[in-house]
């Protein structure tokens, strides 16, 4: 059944396009008024985007998205069943939950270096640096859902002789697919940075890659439009993860 499009939905993506049109008229008129030459214009992106467009930006849109698809996707899987299965064992939750807070203690970014050196510069660091990303947030989020299902109602199936794997499927899974959602939607805009960083620091594909080569040639222009890019594929995923919670938490009261 498709979502039914509400007059609130329409009036407000109405004045978010307005509201982008005047930010790029008043960016433009501010960069010719004034020095554009930190800022650009965005009639010079818009043109940069076009060439690239033509040129190289699919290889490199294409490495980054890439690296941000196989690790949300390892990490994603990682975390999530490892936070059902600490989740759900209160000895194993308690042994072994200190130690995965000890290690997401150590900041993210700083593993970047570190992993350059044992993978080298292709994808594989990039790769590894997005799962640790996402698997620390969904394993967290997994774990607090698991945690937050109630006591009476697990013990209440396990005295009507639910089996552990019952008890998994229909009520662990079920019961933390909010928290799940709500984690994986916290992991994207954390994924995309954590490639872009891994391709900062040594890369020689990548949108990280396109930053790092137009700073370095001070081309203020391709550094906006490869950060324009980056905004889009943030928006693009966000509202993939959207779809996927209205799809999958449809059953909640005021779902749409």
């Amino acid at each position: 059944m498709k979502r039914r499009i509400e007059p609130e939905d329409l009036y407000v993506l109405i004045a978010q396009v307005v509201f982008g049109i005047a930010l790029i008229a008043a960016w433009e008129w501010a960069g010719r008024a004034f020095d554009s030459t930190w800022t650009s214009l965005p009639s010079l992106i818009a043109v940069r985007l076009v060439e690239w467009t033509g040129t190289i930006l699919a290889l490199h849109l294409g490495i980054t998205l890439a690296e941000i698809g196989i690790g949300m996707v390892l990490g994603v899987s990682g975390g999530m069943v490892l936070g059902l299965l600490l989740g759900q064992s209160l000895v194993l939750g308690t042994v072994f939950r200190p130690i995965v807070v000890g290690l997401y203690s150590v900041p993210i970014v700083t593993l970047a270096p570190l992993l350059i050196l044992w993978f080298g510069l292709d994808m594989a660091p990039k790769i590894v640096l997005v799962s640790i990303s996402s698997f620390f947030l969904l394993f967290f989020s997994t774990f607090s859902g698991v945690k937050a299902i109630d006591r009476d109602l697990i013990l209440g199936l396990r005295q009507m002789g639910a089996t552990p794997g019952e008890l998994f499927r229909k009520l662990a899974m079920p019961g933390a697919m909010p928290w799940i959602v709500s984690g994986i939607k916290i992991a994207v805009p954390y994924s995309i940075a954590a490639a872009v960083t891994g391709e900062l620091l040594a890369a020689r594909l990548g949108m990280g890659a396109l930053l790092s080569t137009a700073a370095a040639q001070f081309d203020m222009t391709g550094l906006y439009t490869a950060l324009f890019v980056l905004m889009l594929v943030g928006i693009a995923a966000s509202s993939a993860v959207e779809a996927l919670e209205g799809r999958l938490l449809r059953w909640r009261p005021g779902a749409r």
